[in-house]
């Protein structure tokens, strides 16, 4: 089991203008704590290294590793997880954007709730972005609103590496990034989709004001794509399912003459109940499965409301309440984790 620490991973790439003022910060945030700072680099030619090497008051808590799985931020986080000893594993950056006081508040959250990623989020309640070109800042609010609205996962910021990780969580999942930042999305979707905890505290977010930034928005937006479809497309599905039978349904209140409106409220009755066992299974095991869409189907049936109107209401609504408990069930038993048995300790 791995010691109560936290564990900080710092990829760093010619970082000499940044790093001094990233460690003090850091040693000054941890020092009351069990901490280790550990600095990833991928070449011994980084001038982060000679910066690090003339500081007289070095942090005695920060350790050089070097990063041999391959070039790039990714992989550089990568080794730093595996050299990680700590219970908590925290990834930031050297160029001085993330606060390094609010590392406490991810780690303890983290630990407290028995979650497995903790974010410090920009975008929520209490917390601040500030520079950063538009359409990095745009593409990623809107990239993590709409995906907590759609699956319900449990950050608005869901492209920030300023990040809380249990290590049981990063040792039992295999790690696919090799690119770039987008390793932060990766873990924080496969914890989601496993219904594993996911969390988040405000934090800020400043833009760099020395050095190059290595970010590479362009070149690394499939790979951000690619995980951010592996979180939308199950509750995609089963939102368009609930949708397109709705309409369906409000679609055949035209040819029900005076009683249109009662059939069209009784669709919209029924839809809102099919929203509101998707959201409850959702929240039961911590995400939307495909099979969801089973809920949707049985509650927005377009033939309720002719069933109610022709006087078979008692039955419709037994024999859906029957299939929509059995799939409850067999979902949540079978198909489902519930969250609280899937926290990580």
């Amino acid at each position: 089991m791995s010691t109560r620490r936290i564990s900080v991973v710092l990829p760093v790439y010619n970082e000499a203008e940044n790093i001094q003022t990233s460690l003090r910060g850091l040693w000054a945030s941890l020092k009351d704590l069990e901490h280790e700072i550990l600095v990833c680099y991928d070449f011994e030619a980084d001038t982060t290294l000679p910066a690090i090497a003339a500081m007289p008051d070095k942090p005695p808590s920060v350790r050089l590793v070097r990063n041999n799985i391959g070039k790039g931020a990714a992989n550089a986080i990568r080794a730093g997880f595996a050299a990680a000893t700590g219970d908590v594993v925290v990834t930031t950056m050297a160029d001085l954007s993330d606060p390094p006081d609010r590392i406490p508040a991810l780690a303890e959250k983290l630990r407290s709730e028995g979650l497995a990623v903790v974010a410090g989020s920009r975008y929520m309640r209490g917390g601040s972005q500030t520079g950063g070109p538009f359409l990095k800042r745009t593409f990623s609010r809107w990239a993590g609103l709409i995906l907590r609205a759609l699956a319900g996962i449990g950050t608005h910021d869901v492209t920030s590496n300023f990040r809380a990780y249990s290590s049981s969580f990063l040792a039992s999942t295999q790690v696919e990034s090799k690119a770039g930042f987008e390793i932060a999305l990766e873990l924080t979707t496969k914890a989601h989709n496993r219904g594993l905890g996911v969390g988040e505290v405000p934090s800020s977010w400043r833009d760099r004001s020395a050095g190059t930034s290595r970010f590479r928005m362009w070149k690394w937006m499939p790979n951000y794509l690619r995980w951010w479809m592996t979180a939308a497309i199950a509750p995609a599905f089963v939102w368009a399912v609930l949708l397109g039978a709705a309409a369906v349904g409000w679609y055949f209140t035209r040819a029900q003459g005076d009683r249109a409106p009662i059939h069209a409220a009784v669709v919209a009755l029924s839809a809102l109940v099919g929203g509101a066992a998707i959201l409850g299974l959702r929240r039961a095991r911590g995400r939307t499965l495909a099979t969801d869409a089973v809920q949707a189907a049985l509650w927005a049936n377009p033939w309720h409301a002719s069933l109610v109107l022709g006087g078979s209401a008692a039955v419709d609504i037994g024999v859906t309440l029957a299939l929509a408990a059995a799939h409850a069930w067999w979902s949540l038993g079978t198909r489902g984790v519930h969250r609280s048995d899937a926290r990580i300790r």
